[in-house]
C-alpha cells in the first residue's frame, strides 16, 4: 500500500474521496457505517460497517466516493494485488 494523499474525515451529507481508486478507511470512534456513492452522487452503491478502532481497504470505481461519520477517516492509497 502506498499513500497518495492526506487523511480526510468523512461526512454523512457530503461525498468525499471520489477522485481515487482505493482508500484506507479507519474508524476512530465506535462502530460506524461507510456508504459508497455512485459517480453521479445521486444513489448509494453499497455500505460496509467498520468496527471501532478497525480499518479496511476499499477499492472504488471511477467517480465513486464515500460518506460516513466524521470519526471515520479515509486516506487515498495505491492498492495492488486485489
Amino acid at each position: 500500500m502506498r499513500v497518495r494523499g492526506a487523511e480526510v474525515a468523512l461526512a454523512t451529507g457530503t461525498t468525499k474521496l471520489d477522485d481515487t481508486g482505493a482508500v484506507w478507511v479507519f474508524n476512530t470512534g465506535s462502530a460506524g457505517l461507510v456508504t459508497v456513492r455512485n459517480a453521479a452522487d445521486n444513489a448509494d452503491v453499497g455500505s460496509i460497517r467498520v468496527g471501532a478502532g478497525a480499518g479496511i481497504i476499499l477499492t472504488l470505481g471511477a467517480g465513486e466516493g464515500l460518506r460516513g461519520a466524521s470519526t471515520i477517516k479515509g486516506t487515498p492509497i495505491v492498492a495492488v494485488g486485489f
